[in-house]
């Protein structure tokens, strides 16, 4: 059985659906006969068959609608079939009362079309319980000769020996009602669409989620929340949070609709989670509550993670404003400004699109200060979680947390003590922490985490982002006074599309220290390779540029990069492994496991070649040879 059934209480019904879904096509359209009861038992095996939607009219339709739990759509009967049944009567040529008898849905407005038509009439509604025959005997008592309704009244009038008119709907509203049926359907699918993307997001996660409502029972329980928990998914649904979890506070943050972030939480068995509580609010009322869980272990390895990347930087700024490549009046004027900011220890935002360097001007800036000789500390505050982020910045003592290091740790602030500290994505730091933050800036004394001892400090703060924080302050996702004091001096670097004479000396640049990185020997950019460039849309600046000419110099076979280099994996069209195309399930595996499985699948893909694997990969053949040695593969 298709997806959308068609019960039609009549014959000549049925033979015009027909027609319609064969004009149309509608390939997942049926159409079955049916009337009242003989509809409703239609419309159920219908249903068990596979039908989603179930499509008829009058009474049919009413006592499908009340007996089945899928959608039932109503042909109705529009004003323009009453009058066609209604011009029928006056064709008789009888000027004589003419009773409408129907249901509701059928004969809704009748009287009115035939008081505009100049007829007499009187209506009578009936439904599957009346008794049709007792109506028309009545309608005829008052004189009723003609008798305008359904195919049953037209049967009894007829038998009584009067003129009837059976009131049929017309092909619009059967189309309207077909069309009405394909929305609902696809409507269903985009919510169930949707409703799987999400329950697959949540099951990929690596925190545990876990959501009550308003009654406390778990709503939602991911993969992550059984491997931190111990307790298995389906016997958590359904159950009271309290009987699952212990000291979730879940309930005690859905009553005060406060959330709590950043808690450190004990969950039985030694186990202890960084955790997040927020309220779930709709049209102002909470109607329940969700927390997400990390290992408190796991936290720490991203942690040590982090700060490992961090001492590999050694707090060093590598550039200069010699080392910005340009021949742009526009940039030559941002190397002007910014120099002259170099002097001062004000607070500095960088703005601009992401890819145009901001991190080159701000260790430029510090080579050009009074702190040259001292830490350079560079953050990016979209890359750390919430629950670190705090930590990182301000640093702890012992004990401030379970897993705490045994000394405590100095942080980010206190390791540029003397020197910069650079907030790049600086719009992207939790609100929670933007008062901190200022309080710090205003001070110039930090605080860690668990102590209660202030620590002096002596920073040049430097920010950047990509996001304009003025539509974050109207938005209140970013903290007024907190802008002011970060934005005292304001540098803005334009898009490479805006500066076009600076693609070509970036090019020569980019040009000769990758050649000399692939020990490709003399190569040089072609004058139409230089010409596409400089037509092309750099979505992502300066970062893209450099990207298409890196694999550009890893195809290139020649002395000259020519068009077909820079275009040969288009990062646009370059191919790619979807997670539903992993020889794996994604739920409950790590990065390592999908990114190796994605290797594996280009490297297969590719016959086995090592030069046609790594351009896709977008790695040099080295590493991929050490990827493929890890598997076994090479």
């Amino acid at each position: 059985m298709k997806e959308i059934v068609v019960v039609a209480p009549i014959r000549s019904l049925a033979d015009l659906a027909g027609e319609i879904v064969a004009d149309a096509p509608f390939d997942n359209v049926d159409i079955v006969p049916g009337t009242l009861a003989d509809g409703v038992a239609a419309a159920r095996a219908a249903i068990e068959q596979g039908a989603r939607i179930i499509v008829s009219r009058g009474g049919t339709y009413d006592q499908i609608k009340a007996e089945v739990a899928i959608p039932v759509v109503e042909i109705k009967v529009s004003a323009f079939d009453l009058i066609e049944s209604l011009k029928k009567v006056r064709q008789h040529g009888r000027d004589e009362l003419i009773g409408i008898v129907g249901h509701r849905n059928v004969i809704s407005g009748a009287d009115i079309v035939a008081d505009a038509m100049g007829l007499r009439s009187v209506s009578v509604e009936v439904d599957s319980r009346s008794d049709v025959a007792v109506e028309v005997d009545q309608l005829i008592r008052l004189g009723v000769g003609t008798f305008v309704g359904n195919s049953k009244v037209e049967a009894e009038a007829r038998r009584r020996g009067c003129s009837a008119v059976w009131v049929q709907s017309g092909r619009r509203a059967i189309r309207e009602a077909i069309d009405e049926a394909q929305q609902i359907l696809r409507a269903a699918w985009q919510q169930k669409e949707r409703a799987q993307q999400f329950a697959t997001i949540i099951d990929f996660v690596h925190d545990g989620i876990v959501a009550i409502n308003r009654a406390g029972a778990v709503t939602v329980f991911n993969s992550a929340s059984e491997k931190i928990t111990g307790v298995g998914r389906l016997s958590a649904l359904g159950r009271n949070i309290a009987d699952v979890i212990a000291n979730t506070r879940l309930t005690t943050v859905m009553e005060s609709g406060h959330p709590e972030i950043g808690d450190i939480q004990h969950i039985g068995n030694d186990v202890v989670v960084a955790t997040n509580r927020v309220p779930v609010i709709v049209d102002g009322k909470v109607i329940g509550a969700v927390a997400t869980y990390q290992d408190v272990t796991e936290v720490q390895r991203v942690e040590q993670k982090i700060r490992t990347r961090l001492l590999e930087k050694g707090f060093v700024a590598k550039y200069t404003f010699d080392d910005i490549v340009h021949r742009s009046a526009a940039m030559a004027e941002c190397i002007r400004t910014a120099r002259k900011f170099s002097a001062y220890e004000a607070s500095v935002l960088i703005s601009g699109p992401s890819g145009v360097g901001k991190e080159l001007f701000a260790q430029s800036m510090h080579n050009a200060s009074p702190r040259r000789n001292m830490p350079f500390v560079a953050i990016n505050c979209a890359a750390l979680p919430e629950t670190l982020i705090e930590s990182e910045l301000f640093g702890y003592v012992e004990g401030s947390f379970t897993g705490a290091a045994r000394k405590g740790k100095a942080g980010l602030f206190e390791m540029a003590h003397g020197g910069t500290i650079f907030l790049d994505e600086i719009s992207e730091l939790p609100y929670a922490l933007q008062g901190r933050l200022l309080r710090v800036l205003q001070e110039k004394q930090v605080m860690r985490l668990g102590d209660n001892k202030l620590i002096p400090i002596d920073v040049r703060v430097i920010c950047a982002s990509n996001r304009d924080l003025r539509d974050l302050l109207r938005q209140n996702l970013f903290r007024t006074d907190l802008y002011f004091r970060i934005a005292f001096l304001n540098l803005f670097l334009p898009p490479l599309n805006d500066r076009i004479e600076d693609l070509e000396p970036l090019c020569a640049h980019f040009v000769d220290v990758l050649s000399r990185q692939y020990r490709k020997g003399a190569v040089r950019l072609g004058a139409e390779a230089l010409a596409f460039l400089q037509r092309h849309n750099f979505q992502g600046n300066v970062r893209e540029l450099h990207g298409m000419l890196e694999r550009a110099m890893v195809v290139c076979d020649g002395g000259t990069i020519g068009i077909a280099d820079l275009t040969a994996v288009p990062a646009e069209n370059a191919p790619y492994c979807s997670i539903d195309r992993l020889s794996f399930p994604v739920s409950g595996h790590t990065l390592r496991d999908v990114e190796q499985s994605y290797i594996r699948h280009v490297y297969q893909t590719t016959n086995g070649s090592i030069k046609d694997c790594s351009t896709i990969l977008g790695i040099d053949r080295t590493t991929l040879w050490r990827h493929l040695r890890k598997q076994s593969m090479a």
